[in-house]
């Protein structure tokens, strides 16, 4: 169980070193509640720092403070360009192929947006220059998330329900997966663990660096990093031999169809998608086929409500309720393993004059 202490630590020393000295400076100052529970920092040529965490945007403040109107904290192109090569560990040829991809990932699985000009070669993008904002997204893992959503996916103890999971942008379902994906490839209870394969198209269900998973994706898991859907399906398939392939945000028609011819070749498929609900993805197309097949025998609905009220659903094929979680708040980070396999939200934080007091106490999720 990761405590306070240690989540300060770790983005001291993964990503703190790396910043302007000056935001670097002002970020030993911020509370450690913010700290711990940042999910992004976000720098544009010009424009204040500003930091993102747990649904809330603040701007940063010379003294560490989080402020809801704009600091004095302008960033230049300069620091931008200086950050970014510290972040490539001084090698802008190393990193060259994923910065022309815009991002890349760094030791702890923290992942670097990168924008501004693109330099194009042979009708690609090359390479990225006069960098006007980076994007630093904080990696964490929940272990044990989807340890009580995954009894439902398993159908003996070697084989699972192709899965599809869906849910709008933010609410977790790459979390979600990458538990899930977890307790697939370990095993657990009765379930024998069996060979997964993952394709990581964006870098967000492993965050390889250099090649070695910053996250616990189990002990039976290969992972294809960087690589299309469809071509590192193909590729899983002839290389790896796996039982599931797992893959995140389904969404191209092509990928679709390539899903279909793997769960058509007897390839286990979990996979999550943007949604509202599965009605909104049924309508998307290339979705319509596999609906009408019926490739899923189970569902994973995540949404919340305006209550802050989280809930997550599973359906079997029919799309009948096998069974439903709600909380109406999430455990911080550093709490360590969910209740229940759960998932809760992080409430808004207390604010007062516009600054982060540093309050975390919030029972209900309400915003005072």
């Amino acid at each position: 169980m990761q405590d306070k202490i240690s989540l300060k630590n770790r983005f001291v020393n993964e990503v703190l070193q790396f910043l302007p000295n000056r935001i670097k400076q002002s970020l030993i100052k911020t509370d450690t509640n913010i700290l711990i529970e940042l999910e992004e920092i976000r720098l544009r040529s010009g424009k204040p720092a500003m930091l993102h965490y747990h649904g809330t945007d603040g701007f940063l403040h010379e003294n560490g403070w989080v402020l809801d109107k704009p600091s004095n904290m302008f960033i230049s192109t300069e620091e931008l360009a200086d950050t970014v090569y510290k972040f490539c560990e001084n090698s802008w040829y190393a990193y060259q192929e994923d910065i022309s991809k815009g991002f890349i990932t760094i030791r702890g699985g923290h992942r670097i947006g990168i924008v501004g000009t693109p330099v194009f070669k042979n009708g690609a993008v090359f390479n990225m220059r006069d960098i006007s904002s980076v994007n630093i997204r904080f990696a964490r893992e929940v272990i044990g998330c989807g340890e009580r959503m995954v009894n439902y996916l398993t159908n003996g103890n070697r084989d699972i329900h192709n899965t599809l999971i869906v849910s709008p942008p933010g609410l977790g379902k790459t979390t979600l997966l990458r538990d899930i994906i977890r307790c697939l490839s370990n095993g657990f209870g009765s379930f024998s663990g069996v060979k997964t394969g993952v394709v990581d198209e964006r870098g967000e269900i492993a965050a390889c660096y250099k090649g070695f998973p910053q996250n616990d994706l189990g002990s039976r898991t290969d992972v294809i990093n960087g690589i299309h859907k469809k071509n590192g399906m193909e590729i899983l398939l002839r290389s790896m031999s796996p039982r599931v392939i797992a893959l995140d945000e389904m969404g191209n028609p092509e990928d679709v169809s390539a899903v279909m011819q793997v769960i058509n070749a007897g390839i286990r498929i979990i996979g999550t998608v943007h949604g509202y609900d599965l009605m909104a993805v049924k309508m998307r197309r290339g979705f319509y086929e596999l609906f009408e097949d019926k490739a899923f025998e189970r569902f994973i609905i995540i949404s919340i409500d305006s209550k802050l009220q989280y809930c997550v659903k599973v359906l079997d094929g029919d799309e009948n309720v096998l069974d439903v979680e709600y909380q109406s708040g999430r455990k911080h980070s550093y709490c360590g393993k969910f209740n229940n396999g759960g998932i809760r939200i992080l409430p808004p934080a207390y604010r007062a004059g516009g600054m982060h007091t540093g309050n975390t106490a919030v029972s209900d999720g309400a915003r005072k």
